[in-house]
């Protein structure tokens, strides 16, 4: 693991105490809202949420969910997924498997290894983190190599392409870059690809594609 990844991990497990404080539900909530509705959750659905961060996506699955299916949420912070756990813990939802582990690293035989051999990922939702991870560009095929056949990918994420003190300051508190043509990317990797670009100022966006 090098310096840098032990230095984010370190970070965010300290940053975790403050996290549902610092980025309350309502900052987000509506870009994450339709960024859900964009996965097309059914009852029995299997959704990838990686990084689940605190679990603040939870409430938002089981809307459609309704304790069926299964939520994976992965992350590599330790303290993320202590808050995680606690939510699962309080609202005594079963059907969520948390996992401690690096995005690159979640391909094909990984979910085999580690959720079981006969689930398949219909959905996955990658929230405000391929702003942070090191291997975007890896992470993002990783995730569509697991998807099932016409199963949808969701990224929510920032995207600031010019410098300005906003940008500075989210680069600050997340660690990550804004400026990564992240959607741009994901555009030349999926079918039906559609973006909305208007949340948060304009300053968050929510792409979505379809595993070709």
């Amino acid at each position: 693991m090098s310096k840098e990844l032990e230095k984010a991990i370190s970070y965010y497990d300290k940053f975790s105490r403050y996290y549902d404080w610092l980025s309350p539900k309502r900052y987000y909530h509506k870009a994450r809202n339709f960024a859900i509705q964009q996965l097309q959750l059914e009852e029995g659905t299997t959704v990838l949420n990686i990084p689940c961060g605190t679990g603040q996506n939870f409430e938002y699955f089981q809307k459609y969910l309704n304790g069926s299916g299964l939520i994976i949420g992965i992350d590599l912070s330790e303290g993320m997924l202590e808050k995680a756990k606690q939510k699962q813990s309080e609202n005594n939802w079963n059907n969520i498997q948390l996992i401690k582990e690096d995005a690159t690293q979640i391909t094909p035989a990984w979910i085999k290894e580690n959720v079981g051999k006969s689930i398949q990922v219909d959905a996955i939702f990658c929230d405000l983190g391929l702003s942070g991870f090191p291997e975007w560009e890896k992470v993002i095929d990783n995730l569509l190599s697991i998807l099932s056949p016409k199963g949808k990918l969701v990224i929510m994420d920032w995207y600031i392409p010019k410098s300005t003190l906003r940008g500075a300051f989210i680069k600050w508190i997340g660690k990550g870059e804004v400026d990564r043509p992240i959607y741009q990317y994901l555009e030349n990797q999926v079918a039906n690809f559609t973006l909305n670009d208007t949340f948060n100022r304009g300053g968050v966006f929510v792409a979505t594609g379809i595993k070709k």
